[in-house]
């Protein structure tokens, strides 16, 4: 973040230089900015840039699960741009977080408020309903969810289409309609072949299904690739015992062991519980 430094005692004939050279005798009283507004045209982008700074940071320290500094920062955004959509829709992840739904669903209307009024973004709108649509489906409002998602999928030109397939087919899962999630999780994979979320939770739907063999051909281009979780491992271990793969078997057990010594999953392994997720 950039830091400007400000002499605060120069003499009062420097300020009066400085006022003048400036503004050609008008003064330094607040009239000059209605002045300057009445014979210039501002950038109408200036103003969403420089919050967009603002929630950029926000949008970092909130990753690194900063909570309280990515709030200020989205305030500091806000007082920028009062009409910032998306500034509101990341204040309502904040409070998500921080256990505070009132405050969350708050956030989230004002946000779809100020977007849905804004026809000619509708990515924005998009990204609103997506992340309102995650928090109904933490609170089990599982059909709200469903209309925010899916509003969210209709906007045009919405290019996280893929991110927004998959959170649908988790809070599917969350609401016990397996069918459905099935169906929105092959659609994030039709946006993203390679979408390691969306491979490992087919297999593992796949192989609670009793459908260990197709949970195996979703599960093993995973597993070779570097995006291998503990968890996916672990799940291709009882898959290739389930198949009686043995040097599959094997061979993963000894990637898990090596790159995620310190996991649940390793303790599984070590105590051979195979019936624990």
């Amino acid at each position: 973040m950039l830091s400007f430094s400000i002499r605060l005692f120069r003499p009062w004939y420097v300020l009066l230089a400085l006022c003048v050279s400036v503004f050609g005798f008008l003064g330094c009283d607040s009239t000059q900015s209605q002045r300057i507004n009445s014979l210039t045209q501002a950038d109408p982008d200036e103003q969403r840039n420089r919050a967009s700074k603002r929630l950029a940071l926000a949008s970092v320290y909130f990753e690194q699960e900063q909570n309280e500094v990515a709030q200020q920062e989205v305030r500091a955004a806000l007082l920028i741009d009062p009409s910032y959509a998306q500034a509101y829709s990341l204040l309502g992840l904040i409070h998500q977080r921080a256990q505070a739904p009132e405050l969350a669903e708050q956030s989230f209307e004002q946000a779809l408020k100020l977007a849905s009024s804004l026809p000619s973004r509708p990515a924005e709108l998009a990204d609103v309903q997506h992340n309102y649509a995650w928090f109904l489906c933490q609170q089990n409002r599982f059909e709200q969810a469903q209309t925010q998602f899916a509003r969210a999928l209709s906007q045009p030109g919405y290019a996280q289409a893929g991110k927004t397939w998959m959170a649908l087919g988790l809070c599917q899962i969350r609401a016990g309609k397996l069918v459905q999630a099935r169906n929105s999780l092959g659609q994030a994979l039709a946006h993203d072949a390679q979408n390691p979320l969306a491979l490992y939770e087919l297999a593992s739907l796949d192989f609670q299904e009793g459908n260990p063999r197709r949970a195996h051909g979703f599960l093993s281009p995973l597993n070779a690739s570097a995006n291998a979780s503990a968890q996916s491992l672990w799940l291709g271990i009882r898959l290739a015992r389930a198949l009686a793969l043995e040097p599959e078997m094997q061979s993963l057990s000894a990637l898990l062991q090596r790159k995620f010594p310190d996991s649940a999953q390793a303790r599984l392994l070590a105590q051979k519980n195979f019936d624990q997720p």
